[in-house]
């Protein structure tokens, strides 16, 4: 049940945050535009309810590579289990996306000019690859760090409520303030999307490919690095 929350808490996650990506990014949608208030909501919303989901199913309700990497670590998680979390999460990437493609694929046929791979992998507003990485450790240091202390500092009773807003909160935070590097934090968000983009037969797509280095560098090894560091100083404190 353990791994079978992951996945669940995982979807819920990135489901609802790529759905909200594609009304906005798409043609022939109710939504069509993009207000960024409506965007911070969306994604709070989508990270707050999956970290509702994983909880009350039983799960450590980890939802980020970067926390697997740090709770390895920490050895509180052995590497079987932590391929296995891994596993899921890249999992729930790959059904959210199909999902999305199934309710927006007359968007998707419309869409002919419109970019793809930004609906589900974060990108920089401004890419400077040095700069993006330094962003991105300290974004996401800080959206896990708030959303450890808080945790620990819950009861057991109404947890899922109290993670779920903390989950709520800390990316609202983060989004209203620090969106340098295209709000990304975690590599299963960017980095797992981007594979199944690459497999995947949107419509439309053509030739539009992820952007490897940037995926790489700064959606993975940047944002782990940020999520080791929150692991491992929630630990110390």
């Amino acid at each position: 049940m353990k791994y079978l929350s992951e996945f669940a808490g995982s979807l819920i996650f990135l489901l609802g945050g790529y759905a909200y990506m594609c009304n906005i990014s798409l043609r022939k949608t109710l939504v069509s535009s993009l207000n960024y208030i409506e965007l911070v909501f969306a994604w709070s919303l989508a990270v707050g309810f999956g970290l509702c989901v994983a909880v009350i199913m039983g799960g450590p309700a980890l939802l980020n590579p970067g926390v697997v990497f740090g709770q390895l670590v920490l050895g509180t998680l052995e590497i079987g289990n932590a391929f296995i979390y891994l596993l899921m999460e890249f999992l729930a990437a790959g059904v959210a996306m199909i999902i999305c493609m199934i309710f927006f694929w007359d968007s998707f046929k419309e869409s002919k000019k419109e970019s793809k791979r930004g609906i589900f992998s974060a990108y920089p507003v401004s890419k400077n690859i040095p700069l993006n990485c330094i962003q991105e450790i300290f974004a996401t240091f800080v959206f896990l760090f708030l959303v450890f202390a808080c945790i620990k500092g819950t009861t057991v009773d109404g947890q899922a409520l109290q993670i779920g807003i903390i989950g709520f909160a800390s990316v609202a935070i983060l989004a209203l303030t620090l969106n340098s590097t295209g709000f990304s934090m975690n590599p299963m968000r960017s980095f797992f999307s981007s594979i199944w983009f690459a497999i995947l037969p949107f419509p439309n797509k053509g030739g539009e490919k992820p952007d490897w280095t940037y995926q790489f560098i700064v959606n993975v090894v940047s944002s782990s690095i940020g999520g080791i560091l929150a692991v491992v100083a929630t630990s110390l404190f």
